[in-house]
């Protein structure tokens, strides 16, 4: 992690970009954390551009959240840390396909998409919050573009490792909440809480911190 330089310091659009990518981070986060510690007791399902996708626990379908996690891990890592910005900016269209695009696909097949969460019994449709959202995340994205300025190089500091440590000492609580106790209940709840709280948390690990002394640093040389 020392060398996870940061090449971009935060302002209110990547705020907010981050806001939006974390907000949508859930719907990956949540079913590939309880695949790990939940196991055959935790069936998940999606529906991905008409084609039914679904497991319980890590089955050959798990794969399919490996991927989408490996695109979230490189969004979150690399919105300041990513040098190639073209690259970054690449993947930020394929997480909107990926995520609105699909959601669009689906309004447009069924008439309606709606969102499940059965821990919490949370069940709400999607349809009327998805254009105005799609629609925001796009010009998100395009004000990102605009707003990009190259700074110093920020260097991983003393607080991304007391985020990360944080993060891995969650992990252990995590398991036994995931894994004890009936699904659906009280344990179960709280750590599909804790889940969706670390969705919000993950991303500031690698915010990078102290950047307008780095700022003021680099430009007295």
């Amino acid at each position: 992690m020392k060398n996870l330089i940061a090449y971009r310091t935060p302002n209110v659009w990547t705020n907010v970009l981050s806001f939006f990518i974390s907000l949508t981070f859930m719907i990956v986060w949540l079913p590939f954390i309880r695949s790990l510690f939940d196991g055959s007791s935790y069936i998940w399902g999606t529906e991905y551009f008409g084609l039914r996708i679904s497991g319980a626990g890590v089955t050959p379908s798990f794969i399919f959240l490996i991927l989408q996690m490996s695109l979230y891990a490189a969004l979150i890592v690399g919105l300041y840390r990513m040098r190639n910005r073209k690259l970054y900016f690449g993947l930020l269209g394929i997480w909107w396909a990926n995520v609105f695009g699909n959601l669009l696909f689906d309004i447009l097949k069924n008439g309606d998409t709606m969102f499940h969460g059965d821990t919490l019994n949370v069940h709400f449709s999607l349809t009327y919050i998805i254009l105005p959202i799609a629609a925001f995340a796009l010009f998100l994205i395009i004000r990102v573009m605009k707003s990009e300025k190259v700074g110093a190089e920020i260097p991983w500091g003393k607080e991304n490792k007391i985020l990360m440590y944080l993060f891995l000492g969650m992990l252990p609580v995590l398991f036994l909440l995931l894994s004890s106790g009936e699904t659906s209940g009280t344990s179960d709840q709280i750590g599909v809480i804790l889940a969706i709280a670390q969705c919000f948390y993950i991303p500031l690990i690698f915010k990078p911190f102290n950047f307008n002394k780095e700022l003021k640093t680099s430009n007295a040389y």
